[in-house]
């Protein structure tokens, strides 16, 4: 029984240390389902740990994309930032490919409108 029990504390230890290890996505601007009156200036991600930025896409609602000066990081860092050109009013989608310092690939997205 003992052995159980010591098995299951190791194996909720490993489990919750791998949970918290991974990094998310703390803030953006324009905030996840923004309601713009006018183009943001800038894209900016904030992640609660550094990261390695693989791939951040712009993309309005019909799928064509935005081109904002996006180069994948060689050093990882904790907030990125890009000014964006003037938007035409429509649903925007960012998607976010990102390295976590384990390695780990990890996605996200988020989107906002713009009036």
């Amino acid at each position: 029984m003992k052995t159980l029990i010591k098995f299951l504390t190791v194996i909720s230890v490993v489990f919750s240390s791998a949970v918290f290890a991974h990094v998310h996505l703390e803030k953006t601007v324009p905030a996840d389902n923004a309601m713009l009156m006018k183009t943001p200036e800038e894209l900016k991600l904030k992640f609660s740990k550094e990261v390695r930025l693989v791939k951040v896409s712009l993309k309005n609602k019909q799928g064509e994309k935005v081109k904002f000066g996006f180069i994948p990081s060689k050093e990882a860092n904790g907030t990125f930032s890009w000014k964006l050109p003037k938007l035409a009013p429509a649903n925007y989608i960012v998607g976010v490919t990102f390295l976590g310092n384990d390695g780990h690939k990890m996605k996200n997205s988020f989107g906002f409108m713009v009036h």
